[in-house]
């Protein structure tokens, strides 16, 4: 299928565990990227460009989400708390880099200063504060009908007066009793510990943390500087909890100094947007419970770019890779990039060799079941006794099943070469269908390591292109009169020779 998607003018992009599509990509000269110790898989998933800010935030910010939560949560669900607080950073963290804070507007300040006495109404401040000026002022008092009052040229030269006689010794207790209502009735801007002035300075306050909050570039570790600063800030402002300490050393390893570092820090080598066949081989991590569903989620958002900038068909395969991510927390993400492929002349797919992967998981079925337009199966004769499963899970038909357990099992070999048989439904209907390759074709996609090793073995000993190699290779198989492709292989590797058999030769 890759290969006909391929020479059909489709960008492919595979996420593999195991090496399985090294020779047809060898063949194609596509870029095959291999994660190893030595030169893992990294990219930047904080850094767009301006243009993606302005058109695709809410879908990035979407995926950073989920990136960050599978970091700090793993298969967990946040907390709606949780979503929010991390949510509200990622915006202010983009807004610090896109659009640096220089100070509020007039009309800024005025929503600035509603939403804080809101929150100070809800979280009891507010009136802790009036129930002290009652008790200092009388019954009387009332915050909310003082605090937009506009004093006369009158009354503003009074002020000074009144305050003279509270603060003179010499007054008589009821003199200053009387000036302090008075002062009181008149304006309580100049009362000590004004709610308004005490509003002001919060503002002012806010306003010089955001000033101060700097974002230079785009990365992991901005961001985690950013949020670390700007959380204490937000639990302060809206009086919350959140588990920052947790937070902070569960995401250490990511920041600079630590062992991930290179994961979310570097940029992603740009010529991969126009290459047509990209396989990212993964199995050195895929015992990695940590590193393993990040990997992949970062290298789905890579497709997910690429399938917005470029034009023309693209596929996405995900091999035995996605397990990692069938998650709560990923759940909403897979059913956003299929439906958000199908925009963009994009098709997503997931290969399994396991029935409980799509049976056991209601996430499966949610996300990626209920999505796909198209089913393969191989093979079903060894899950016969559990197949009802399977027919509920894919809703098929009895009519389906039939045909299904007559793959590979049908006397319809005479005069045809080898192949093998395989179910394709699409939409409601299925058939199943012969696939024969020529023996060249096989040799490109062989997962079996003997045959692998034997051809790479032609292509060093000939130092020639991958498909020459493979041409004398299934010339030489052949003509050596071996019936099977292992047993030829096995020969080539033991004597680590090129044959060069002529037809007939023996």
């Amino acid at each position: 299928m890759m290969r006909q998607y391929y020479e059909q003018d489709t960008d492919v992009v595979i996420v593999d565990t195991g090496d399985s599509y090294e020779g047809i990509c060898s063949y194609f000269g596509g870029t095959y990227i291999s994660y190893t110790k030595e030169k893992p898989i990294s990219m930047n998933p904080f850094k767009i460009t301006k243009m993606e800010y302005e058109q695709n935030f809410g879908e990035k910010k979407n995926f950073l989400k989920n990136l960050i939560f599978q970091i700090y949560k793993g298969a967990s669900q946040p907390s709606m708390l949780e979503e929010t607080i991390i949510n509200q950073t990622i915006v202010e963290y983009y807004e610090a880099y896109f659009h640096p804070f220089e100070g509020f507007t007039d009309e800024e300040r005025e929503k600035m200063k509603d939403a804080i006495l809101l929150q100070d109404k809800a979280n009891g401040k507010y009136e802790e504060y009036e129930q002290k000026m009652e008790e200092r002022y009388g019954e009387e008092f009332n915050l909310e009908l003082t605090e937009n009052r506009e004093l006369s040229e009158k009354d503003k030269r009074r002020v000074p007066k009144l305050k003279a006689i509270i603060d003179d010794s010499a007054a008589t207790e009821g003199e200053k009793e009387q000036a302090k209502k008075a002062l009181q009735r008149l304006t309580p801007e100049v009362i000590e510990n004004n709610y308004l002035m005490r509003i002001e300075r919060k503002l002012e306050k806010v306003e010089r943390q955001k000033k101060k909050l700097k974002v230079t570039d785009l990365s992991f570790n901005t961001y985690y500087e950013f949020v670390l600063e700007r959380i204490p800030q937000i639990m302060k402002q809206q009086n919350i909890s959140f588990d920052i300490h947790n937070f902070a050393t569960i995401l250490k390893p990511f920041y600079k100094g630590g062992e991930k570092e290179y994961i979310l820090n570097n940029d992603l080598d740009a010529s991969l947007f126009d290459e047509k066949f990209i396989v990212f081989e993964i199995d050195k991590v895929k015992d990695d419970k940590v590193l393993f569903p990040i990997i992949v989620l970062i290298i789905m958002d890579v497709f997910t770019q690429k399938m917005r900038i470029k034009k023309g068909r693209k596929c996405l395969v995900i091999e035995e890779a996605w397990k990692a991510i069938a998650t709560p927390t990923m759940a909403e993400y897979i059913k956003y990039l299929y439906k958000t492929a199908r925009k963009h002349w994009a098709m997503v797919g997931v290969v399994t060799q396991e029935i409980q992967d799509i049976t056991s998981s209601p996430i499966v079925k949610e996300a990626i079941i209920n999505n796909s337009d198209v089913f393969m199966l191989l093979d079903q004769s060894k899950f016969k006794d559990k197949f009802d499963e399977i027919k509920a899970t894919l809703a098929l038909t009895d009519n389906d099943c039939k045909k299904i357990f007559t793959i590979n099992r049908l006397d319809n070999k005479d005069g045809r070469t080898y192949f093998k048989e395989v179910f394709l439904k699409r939409g409601q209907s299925g058939e199943v269908l012969g696939v024969e390759e020529p023996p060249e074709c096989y040799m490109a996609y062989t997962t079996e390591k003997a045959e692998k090793e034997a051809l790479k073995l032609y292509l060093k000993l000939m130092q020639t292109d991958y498909q020459h190699a493979i041409e004398q290779f299934v010339s030489d198989w052949h003509n050596s009169g071996i019936g099977k492709c292992l047993e030829f292989s096995q020969k080539v590797l033991k004597e680590k020779k090129v044959f060069y058999y002529k037809k007939n030769n023996g």
